[in-house]
């Protein structure tokens, strides 16, 4: 019979204790950084946080803060929404509008999220079936 303490406190493997948003978010700042050609030590010291941590964060055990975030996103030249999103030809392409329309006023920014909406509407009822 297990005891309590054996059920509820035992101790999650790092490689399990990500979570989906951790781990994606992790893989996504591992592949900016090595693109930009830097280390897990040099990110980790332009972000002046210790080595083990960068590491706990690129595996996903670690989920940094939308303010920590905004600083790797900047340190790798990539934005914030780069950093969060699903990788696949939807997300980059979800990615890529999120991306063009930053800094449109309101307004600019509701005309061309109806006009995506209604031109993709219009297309997918105007193929055959």
């Amino acid at each position: 019979m297990l005891h309590f303490c054996e059920v509820y406190m035992s101790r999650v493997p790092k490689a399990a204790s990500g979570t989906a948003l951790g781990v994606r978010i992790g893989q996504n700042i591992r592949s900016a950084r090595m693109e930009m050609g830097l280390t897990q030590g040099q990110l980790a010291e332009a972000l002046d946080i210790e080595n083990v941590t960068m590491s706990r964060i690129e595996t996903g055990a670690q989920i940094p803060s939308i303010t920590r975030l905004q600083q790797v996103a900047d340190i790798l030249g990539t934005t914030l929404s780069m950093l969060v999103a699903e990788t696949g030809e939807n997300s980059d392409i979800a990615i890529l509008l999120a991306d063009v329309i930053v800094g449109l006023p309101s307004r600019e920014r509701d005309f061309v999220r109806d006009f995506v909406s209604t031109y993709a509407r219009h297309w997918k009822t105007g193929q055959p079936n």
